[in-house]
């Protein structure tokens, strides 16, 4: 009886503890499925999560940085903000990556496509050039003999100075176009005087009578190389240009002599530039870049960038921080020693001797000569140059003093600074030797 017992007792607590095995295994594999449930219920909200962030930033790309990007890149438009990764987390990810892809690509498009496009429109307008700067110095040559064949002081003298001024005008617009498209001004002069330099940039403006230069025959009579002449007297033009069209009264021009070389100050009474116009024009006084036609805004602003072109490649400096005396702007172009001349030789001074008397003597010079369909004579007190292009004479070595005829007659004289303009510019004039079709740069 006992054993019965004790059997269905064993039999029993076998039973619950079997019973509470299965019940303590139901219970941890239902909490492992929850935290499974759990751990997959977190990986799709975390994908979700994920997926949205890509969305997000593909869509800020799309809408933000690219619109932005072209319109630095392809508009040319400064302080447009290009905003990077929307996300923090997606940087250095393939997605961050792809983004930067995308934009070397958009950048090497848009720059290969405006240089194409640029050095196109560069070649063209220097063909148009050539040919329209081609004309005007013939028609310059006709109207300097027409005023040698007639006295000083006459109306019809002073109507082909009138005349000559506009030519010369035109002439230097097509020149500063010429710079900016890469090529070089156009024209070789012998070597000059600093003098000779600043009244040739005087006369190339419109308002000339406004410009008082302080002549020292120090600094006036000492000679500049031939192959930066002309550059320099384009680059202190467009100053005194700039000077007389943003001030009132008198612009002053004063050379002084340094260790290093020489400086033209420019003083003008105008509104001084502020920390922006300053910062931007003496961005434009350091560039060495010909001109983007695809980014030019204001054609009329382009002063400073023909200056820098040709102070970076002919070696002098243009600053225009500096405040004049008279509240205004001070402009000072720098001009190192190695950029002084010689003035003409012996040899050169007994050539333009020569050639004065062969011009006394030759018969005047006919209507036709130069242009086309004409006898093809040369008109006297030409020389021709290598190649038989029409080239101007060297005149004689000046002394340390001027003389009574070549002081700057008083600005205040409007004829007696026209007198004085006239034998001038007849004086410049034969020093240049001017390029026609087919001539090129001397180095």
């Amino acid at each position: 009886m006992l054993d019965s017992q004790v059997t269905v007792t064993v039999l029993l607590g076998a039973g619950l503890v079997a019973t509470s095995a299965g019940l303590i295994a139901e219970t941890r594999s239902k909490r492992a499925l929850a935290v499974r449930g759990a751990s997959a219920e977190k990986q799709r909200a975390a994908a979700a999560a994920h997926v949205a962030a890509l969305e997000t930033e593909v869509r800020q790309f799309a809408e933000v940085t690219m619109p932005a990007l072209v319109d630095v890149i392809a508009r040319g438009y400064r302080g447009v903000p290009v905003p990077g990764l929307h996300q923090e987390q997606l940087v250095g990810t393939p997605v961050d990556l792809a983004h930067q892809a995308v934009r070397q690509i958009l950048q090497e498009a848009v720059a290969v496509t405006r240089e194409r496009i640029g050095r196109a429109a560069r070649s063209s307008v220097r063909d148009i050039i050539d040919e329209a700067q081609t004309r005007l110095h013939r028609c310059q040559m006709s109207v300097l003999q027409e005023m040698e064949r007639h006295p000083d002081g006459t109306a019809y003298h002073q109507s082909l100075m009138n005349f000559d001024h506009l030519v010369t005008q035109a002439l230097h617009t097509l020149q500063r176009t010429r710079i900016l498209t890469g090529s070089w001004p156009g024209l070789q002069r012998a070597d000059c005087t600093v003098r000779e330099v600043v009244e040739s940039a005087r006369g190339r403006i419109s308002d000339y009578l406004r410009v008082s230069y302080t002549y020292e025959p120090g600094t006036g009579e000492t000679w500049l190389e031939g192959r930066v002449v002309e550059p320099i007297t384009v680059a202190l033009t467009e100053l005194l240009s700039n000077a007389t069209a943003y001030s009132e009264g008198k612009v002053y021009v004063e050379v002084q002599a340094f260790q290093t070389g020489f400086c033209v100050f420019v003083d003008d009474g105008g509104l001084s530039m502020n920390g922006f116009q300053r910062e931007e024009a003496a961005r434009q006084l350091a560039q060495r870049e010909v001109l983007d036609v695809t980014t030019v805004r204001d054609s009329g602003q382009l002063g400073f960038a023909v200056i820098g072109r040709l102070a970076s490649e002919y070696g002098f400096v243009a600053d225009v921080t500096s405040t004049s005396p008279q509240g205004g702007v001070r402009a000072v172009l720098r001009i190192p020693r190695e950029l002084f001349g010689h003035g003409p030789s012996d040899v050169e001074i007994q050539a333009e001797r020569h050639a004065a008397m062969v011009h006394t003597t030759e018969a005047p010079f006919t209507e036709g000569s130069l242009s086309p369909g004409g006898d093809g004579r040369t008109p006297p007190a030409v020389i021709t140059g290598p190649g038989g292009l029409p080239m101007r004479r060297r005149r004689a070595a000046r002394t340390a003093e001027p003389t009574p005829d070549r002081v700057p007659a008083p600005a205040d004289d409007p004829d007696a600074f026209s007198a004085g303009l006239a034998h001038l510019g007849r004086t410049i004039h034969d020093t240049e030797q001017h390029a026609f079709e087919g001539d090129q740069p001397h180095d």
